[in-house]
């Protein structure tokens, strides 16, 4: 049998640091392994790979499907399967459940909790009952500049796209306070 890990929060948490260091310990123990990233999240290279912030990157498969995956000779042989900006998979519940429950792989997930409007990411947060690790991350709030934590991910531009691909300039991590005021 598989099982299931999560990796969610809120912009600017370290959701993809963690993530590669989730991939490097797998690496480590020999794991054959895939790493899928929706192919629309091209912000800081071209569509096939992930990064974080700081443009550390690794190659990764784009694509718009996960189901389209399955078929592929990386996902039949892989062990662990590493899925990155996972919020953007409409397919994303159930691959998951089918990838650790029928073909017994490891699946790490990572993605938003929830939007810039505070609506949840219900393909990600199905998979929380689901999951043998949920990791929670924080940010540093923004405007406080203390060390206050943030969980918020406020929007700073005028778009009221539910899926907007952005960073700095388009989305601040914000404490409750400043989120709401």
């Amino acid at each position: 049998m598989g099982r299931i890990e999560l990796i969610i929060g809120c912009m600017y948490s370290g959701k993809t640091t963690e993530f590669m260091r989730q991939i490097m310990m797998y690496k480590t123990l020999s794991k054959k392994i895939i790493i899928l990233t929706h192919s629309n999240d091209n912000r800081y290279s071209q569509s096939g790979n992930i990064s974080t912030h700081n443009r550390e990157m690794m190659d990764a498969v784009a694509t718009t499907s996960l189901n389209d995956i399955v078929a592929k000779t990386e996902y039949k042989e892989a062990q662990v399967v590493f899925i990155e900006e996972a919020q953007f998979f409409p397919d994303l519940f159930d691959f998951t459940i089918m990838a650790a429950n029928q073909d017994n792989k490891i699946v790490v997930v990572c993605g938003l909790d929830g939007d810039f409007q505070l609506n949840p990411f219900e393909q990600v947060l199905r998979l929380v009952t689901h999951s043998e690790s949920v990791k929670k991350l924080n940010a540093l709030c923004k405007k406080c500049g203390d060390g206050t934590p943030a969980c918020f991910s406020k929007r700073i531009v005028t778009s009221q796209e539910r899926e907007l691909v952005g960073s700095d300039g388009v989305y601040e991590a914000l404490c409750r306070k400043h989120y709401y005021s």
